[in-house]
């Protein structure tokens, strides 16, 4: 019976053995490759925010809707692109002991150029809307721009594995592995801009002639970087 087990053990061990030896990994080379695209927004947003007056001549929210509705249609700004994204009430002071509940009402209004943005703040002045500003950027193609920048990003670290193996006089194989490493979008949130920074930083001069506004916004960055793990050889 010992005879027998010892053999069985023996059996098994080899089979081990070779199993290992036969699934032992090929020669691989692993390589990152990045990618960087850069892109102009052609979508601002803006955020603004109507309350009512707490004083006598309280104007009501919805009133200060529809007025700000029609400017924004005077300068070419569709309605649809201002949508609500809050509204709310506070308690506020209303006279010199009492209170009076004050309603809110936050939108955002996309734009898609610098030239509908200083349109649309020349039409928030007129209205006296104090509380807007500049809050993001993006690009109605954004989806598809991530995707080739993640594709540049693979066939950078395939040509780079390519030439490396080459210079060693090998060739290169099949993907094993492709993983994504990290993924950014930069330049989407800006810095607070408010209408007087907006008009502050837009003017220029030279010499005594004032210029026209140039409001020139960052381009959007994105970049990707991808792992890959190849086969050396066929």
């Amino acid at each position: 019976m010992k005879k027998i087990t010892f053999l069985a053990l023996g059996i098994f061990a080899l089979f081990f053995a070779t199993a290992q030896t036969t699934t032992a990994e090929p020669p691989f080379i692993e390589i990152t490759g990045t990618s960087e695209i850069k892109v102009d927004p052609n979508q601002i947003f803006i955020s603004i925010t109507l309350e009512e007056n707490t004083d006598k001549s309280k104007t009501d929210i919805s009133e200060q809707e529809q007025n700000l509705i029609k400017a924004l249609q005077a300068a070419g700004i569709a309605e649809e692109k201002l949508v609500v994204t809050d509204a709310n009430a506070h308690y506020g002071k209303s006279g010199f002991m009492s209170k009076d509940v004050v309603n809110r009402k936050q939108f955002e209004l996309e734009v898609k150029d610098a030239t509908e943005v200083k349109k649309a703040f020349e039409q928030m002045d007129k209205l006296n809307i104090k509380n807007a500003y500049i809050s993001r950027v993006d690009h109605t193609d954004m989806e598809e721009y991530k995707k080739q920048a993640k594709i540049k990003a693979i066939k950078a670290a395939k040509e780079k594995a390519t030439y490396l193996l080459e210079a060693v006089g090998e060739e290169l194989g099949g993907a094993l592995i492709v993983r994504e490493n990290s993924f950014s979008v930069y330049g989407n949130q800006i810095q607070r801009m408010t209408n007087a920074t907006l008009y502050r930083e837009s003017y220029r001069f030279d010499d005594a002639e004032e210029q026209e506004p140039q409001l020139d916004f960052k381009k959007i960055t994105i970049t990707a970087s991808i792992y890959t793990k190849w086969s050396i050889g066929s």
